[in-house]
């Protein structure tokens, strides 16, 4: 059934944007909020995996030819994943998404070989790849440059969102989908807690052609992502090739009507990662301070010399320019909280260590949830509502299936690449 509300969503991240494409395709009336002045106004990452459940959460929210655009532009490495040590001696290999989530780098969800067209997965994305074609499908409904300070519950039930520059927008329900520093949830639930991991990461990429692909060791292409770990305490490097199944631009101006798509090449996904306490490791304001040329010196510095040879070929070929650093952070269990016209998706609720390649997975998850539980609005009558009554039915099943996946990623985290066990509270 159409859903005759008003939706505001505050983030226009992969979920945010999923969900506004899941609720317009029920002639909902949406708007996105994000707080970045352009979409381009910080690094937004590079490689993204997604398999089931993410990917049938995708194929439940977009229109079908953009469905069609996002897997034509993906990658599909083998379906394995891969964790070796420091001498590149095979620790763990399995493959990507069977049985138990053990295996750091994995995916934790239930997935098969698939290819572009195809529809198991998992594949690789490039993310930029990824945000412009759900974008592109968004023309006219997201706002830029709009951080929200606050919201009120209007007396007709209604709830207005008031933004920093003074805007506002009233809507039947708000969705957080702000990420890990969520203001939504800091309004809505102030006493759930996002904690810092103890792990810190340098994040780039490795360019690939025809000449530089031979070069590199067969290995890296094997699985569709290597952990190579030094241990528990110890720096860590992981590795995702991300090959396209098409040239984004191409594929984007073959689309009715066309979408611009940014020209992006093959490349390899490669990030040095270590313990926040690591001796060489500069707090994390720091670390944001350093040029990309002195975070590549800081992560050839923090892994050291003692790591097979294929590991410093690798990293000689680091893109220098492409370099950021991330701080990992990983949300507790919230209790059950009272449903209403405001609600979570993604790292808003339930930000997690990547170590399974669950994060953006789960977020598309929710989205897709969520748009189901809108579209059955009314169909069973609730003295609460309707829409609270569907808010409520995604929150209960958003809270068991992303808390498990949660904590299993923080327990492969702590195993296997030494996330720390007691968590800190994030500076706010």
């Amino acid at each position: 059934m159409l859903f005759p509300y008003r939706v505001i969503i505050v983030g226009a991240g992969l979920g945010g944007l999923a969900l506004a494409h899941g609720l317009r395709g029920q002639g909902v009336d949406v708007a996105v909020y994000e707080r970045d002045a352009h979409p381009d106004a910080r690094p937004q990452g590079y490689r993204i995996q997604l398999d089931e459940p993410g990917l049938t959460g995708l194929r439940r929210c977009l229109p079908a030819p953009l469905f069609r655009l996002c897997l034509a532009t993906a990658g599909a490495p083998p379906a394995r994943v891969s964790v070796r040590n420091r001498r590149l001696e095979v620790l763990a290999d399995r493959a990507a998404g069977g049985g138990s989530p053990e295996t750091a780098g994995g995916s934790g969800a239930a997935g098969g070989s698939g290819g572009p067209g195809g529809a198991a997965g998992p594949y690789a994305f490039n993310r930029p790849t990824l945000r412009q074609i759900m974008l592109s499908g968004l023309t006219g409904h997201v706002h830029y440059g709009a951080r929200l300070v606050d919201y009120r519950h209007e007396a007709d039930g209604r709830v207005t969102a008031r933004f920093a520059d003074g805007r506002s927008a009233t809507g039947d329900l708000l969705v957080g989908a702000d990420g890990v520093h969520s203001a939504v949830r800091r309004l809505l639930l102030p006493g759930a807690r996002v904690e810092d991991a103890g792990l810190r990461l340098v994040y780039g990429r490795i360019p690939l052609d025809a000449r530089s692909r031979a070069g590199l060791p067969d290995w890296v292409f094997e699985s569709i992502f290597t952990v190579i770990t030094g241990g528990p305490g110890h720096p860590h490097l992981g590795v995702g090739p991300v090959e396209l199944g098409a040239r984004p631009e191409h594929a984007g101006l073959a689309q009715r009507p066309p979408a611009a798509l940014s020209p992006v090449g093959d490349y390899l996904a490669c990030m040095v990662g270590a313990p926040a306490d690591h001796p060489a490791m500069p707090a994390f304001e720091e670390l944001r301070e350093l040029t990309p040329a002195a975070l590549r010196d800081l992560a050839l510095r923090v892994l050291g010399e003692d790591w097979h040879e294929d590991v410093h070929r690798l990293l000689a070929r680091w893109d220098t320019h492409s370099l950021f650093p991330l701080r990992i952070s990983t949300a507790t269990p919230v209790p059950a909280w009272e449903s209403g016209p405001v609600t979570l998706i993604g790292d808003a609720i339930h930000a997690m260590s990547p170590v399974l390649a669950m994060g953006a997975n789960t977020a598309v998850r929710d989205a897709g949830e969520l748009t189901r539980a809108l579209g059955g609005a009314g169909d069973a009558p609730d003295p609460a509502g309707p829409l609270v009554a569907a808010v409520r039915a995604y929150e209960g099943r958003m809270r068991e299936y992303a808390f498990a996946i949660v904590a299993d990623s923080r327990r492969t985290g702590q195993r296997r690449v030494g996330q720390r066990e007691r968590p800190r509270p994030l500076p706010r």
